[in-house]
């Protein structure tokens, strides 16, 4: 698991335990910023398995 991973991941359990708080405080500015934190998190997930799906076989070897 790459660091981008780790990272997408971490976003997405601050972003749902933000949502959670502000829930709980009745504060909807603060849920609200917790769902859009979640929802960047599972953006950059997606962005980063689509790097690690990516064939290296369009880059021709150096010096071809």
């Amino acid at each position: 698991m790459s660091t981008e991973h780790l990272h997408a991941n971490f976003r997405i359990v601050s972003g749902v335990a933000k949502e959670f708080w502000g829930r709980f405080a009745g504060d909807g500015m603060l849920a609200a910023s917790g769902r859009v934190e979640q929802l960047a998190g599972e953006a950059a997930l997606a962005c980063a398995r689509a790097r690690g799906r990516v064939l290296h076989r369009d880059i021709p070897p150096a010096g071809a």
